[in-house]
């Protein structure tokens, strides 16, 4: 039955890996490593979406994320699909000026800032580190917004141009826009493994397939790559 929002997706996946305790992410900064499973990041993903809530943003609110890539990023992109924010994603060498129009276009009351950004003024401004550390919020009632369930219709993250050669644009990315672009790539997944050479042969060796993830989680693909597939 085809899931009918991100949300059925994250209860799914991170379910299945809480009870496997397996690595689910393991992010390397140049020096050391620092590994999560699944069961950390839905929990710190949970707290973040208490955090949000707490601060008094709802359903609908805009919240820009503009920072390196870290599991803080993962954190609090899920955060905000837990609780139905749209999530702003900006690439991490954008200028100031151009994250100050785009938050000021949309509204942002919240901004996600990495180690490699400033915070920037007229905003509340949060460090993607913070969220890989939290250990004290409620995740009490997450979970409880009502995703359209007729498709996904409800918009999951505003990705803008990077407005060279004109005004940044943004594209309205639904729910259902992700679901679609995961499905045909979680039907081969399905099959291979459902081969018995890959089942009795292959599996025991060379599962869970890893994945390095080089590309930018502002952009679709390496937010795929790192936090649907």
């Amino acid at each position: 039955m085809p899931r009918a929002s991100l949300l059925e997706l994250f209860r799914e996946h991170f379910s299945e890996r809480e009870r496997s305790g397996k690595r689910f992410l393991v992010y390397y900064d140049g020096y050391r490593s620092w590994n999560f499973t699944a069961g950390e990041v839905s929990s710190l993903s949970q707290r973040c979406a208490a955090r949000l809530r707490a601060f008094g943003l709802r359903k609908g609110d805009k919240v820009l994320i503009w920072g390196e890539n870290r599991p803080g990023w993962i954190v609090g992109l899920w955060g905000c699909l837990l609780e139905g924010i749209i999530a702003v994603p900006i690439d991490y060498r954008s200028s100031e000026a151009f994250v100050e129009r785009i938050r000021a276009l949309v509204g942002a009351r919240v901004i996600l800032v990495g180690d490699e950004v400033p915070a920037l003024a007229g905003a509340e401004s949060w460090r993607l580190e913070e969220l890989e550390e939290m250990n004290g919020a409620t995740a009490a009632g997450v979970g409880a917004v009502s995703v359209d369930a007729a498709g996904g219709a409800d918009t999951a993250e505003i990705l803008f141009t990077s407005g060279a050669t004109a005004e940044p644009k943004g594209v309205l990315i639904s729910h259902k826009n992700l679901l679609a672009n995961l499905g045909p790539v979680e039907h081969e997944i399905l099959a291979y493994r459902g081969h018995w050479a890959v089942r009795w042969i292959a599996e025991p060796l060379f599962f869970p397939i890893r994945f390095v993830n080089l590309l930018p989680l502002s952009h679709l693909f390496g937010q795929t790559m790192a936090a649907f597939i």
